[in-house]
């Protein structure tokens, strides 16, 4: 298999519209699953490189030339779930073997592609916006991949161009509409929505001193639309369709991370949620959200998806705003937070999530309520063993939490 991939590779060079070449490539990498992948790129390295930036190239090129060709659209596809397979296999497959594959090595193909998406049509800027969404998922597991010029480069034109915009502000203000239409969720959409948020989100909590914007610029320009679309929707949860979740989590994950990113500044949170409105209307918004119990069903471990980001990022925003304003004594008393908390630290696959969850609980239960807390020795383990972790990291955290959340976590377990 790996010799037919190294014969194919030159002819797809040289012959590009070459469909029988296409079909057989298709087949190569559709053959691989999580126990082939590691030997595969091991051997094939040098000729899945050369095909993972000939895509880049492709797609960076007059999308009209090839974009109805049947053949080379499900060979996206399959390479795109190949790469999502690369990205999850941590046994023998190296960070920086990762990042030779599947980070663009010249700018000049990430400016090629964003100068087509206003021209361009559905089926094009669907795998763009895959393609992209795969450099998030890299980010996620891979930190220090903003240090990469191609990735800066990339979050500043996304950020100019497509997030501070009026486009993107007109799909705010669509979706601050309580009844959605189908016809909304368009891939353009969906490629600023979702694409470029999740990218930016990603980036700012990598926290790149190289970014030119400030936290408070995003937040401003956000807030608004924000808040609207948060509260609005968090009453029709049930009639959610899989689009409005995924724009839904994005945003708020946007928010979030603008939020969180630098300095966790109070006057961030006083955009969002006013010190001076007692309503608490937006605290209550998010405790709808993550008490929904389908979306603590379909937390994955594996894979970032929409459920797992909203999640994540309600959580963490809730802290944030209950820390800022000191509300653990309301929390505790007037909602049934603690409960799902509780709950959600108990079945969530995603170790993060149990971590903000163990945390926020130390944050809004008294001593004596958590003494009625049940914690296991193996709980005990995981959460010394994860500080241990971070303690050893250079930037002092495990994923993107702080050692002194973590210790919130383990005063549950002494006490």
């Amino acid at each position: 298999m790996e010799d037919n991939l190294e014969e194919l590779v030159p002819a797809l060079i040289d012959s590009s519209w070459c469909s029988d070449l296409i079909i057989k490539l298709r087949d190569v990498f559709e053959k691989q699953t999580s126990q082939t992948i590691s030997s595969f790129v091991s051997t094939s390295l040098e000729s899945i490189v050369t095909i993972e930036h000939w895509v880049w190239q492709m797609l960076s090129k007059d999308s009209q030339q090839w974009i109805d060709l049947d053949e080379y659209v499900k060979f996206f596809h399959v390479l795109h779930a190949f790469n999502i397979k690369l990205i999850s296999n941590n046994d023998g497959i190296e960070p920086d073997t990762k990042k030779s594959l599947l980070i663009p090595s010249n700018i000049d193909w990430i400016d090629g592609i964003l100068e087509q998406i206003e021209t361009s049509n559905d089926t094009f800027l669907i795998l763009v916006s895959l393609w992209f969404d795969t450099l998030s998922y890299l980010a996620h597991q891979i930190s220090n991949i903003a240090c990469s010029p191609t990735m800066l480069h990339l979050i500043n034109r996304l950020s100019h161009d497509f997030i501070m915009t009026d486009q993107y502000k007109f799909y705010l203000k669509q979706l601050r509409e309580p009844k959605l239409t189908k016809s909304v969720f368009t891939p353009k959409q969906c490629f600023y929505i979702k694409t470029s948020s999740f990218l930016l989100n990603i980036y700012l909590w990598l926290e790149s001193k190289n970014f030119p914007l400030i936290s408070e610029e995003i937040i401003k320009f956000l807030s608004e639309d924000y808040s609207q679309i948060v509260l609005v929707h968090s009453y029709t949860i049930d009639s959610w369709s899989s689009e409005l979740l995924s724009c839904i989590a994005h945003i708020i994950g946007l928010i979030c991370s603008s939020c969180w990113w630098g300095e966790q500044k109070p006057e961030n949170i006083e955009h969002i949620v006013p010190s001076n409105d007692t309503t608490y209307e937006h605290i209550f918004a998010l405790i709808r959200l993550v008490s929904y119990q389908p979306f603590h069903q379909r937390i994955s471990a594996e894979f970032y998806n929409d459920e797992t980001v909203l999640m994540d990022t309600c959580l963490i925003f809730l802290f944030l705003t209950v820390k800022t304003y000191d509300l653990g004594c309301f929390i505790s008393s007037q909602t049934n937070l603690p409960a799902t908390l509780w709950s959600i630290a108990q079945i969530s696959p995603y170790d993060p999530i149990r971590i903000y969850a163990y945390g926020f609980l130390a944050e809004v239960l008294s001593d004596k309520q958590l003494k009625e807390w049940k914690i296991s020795d193996t709980m005990c383990e995981f959460y010394f063993n994860i500080l241990e972790q971070a303690w050893n990291h250079p930037t002092k955290k495990w994923k993107k939490i702080t050692i002194p959340y973590l210790l919130k976590g383990i005063f549950i377990l002494t006490i």
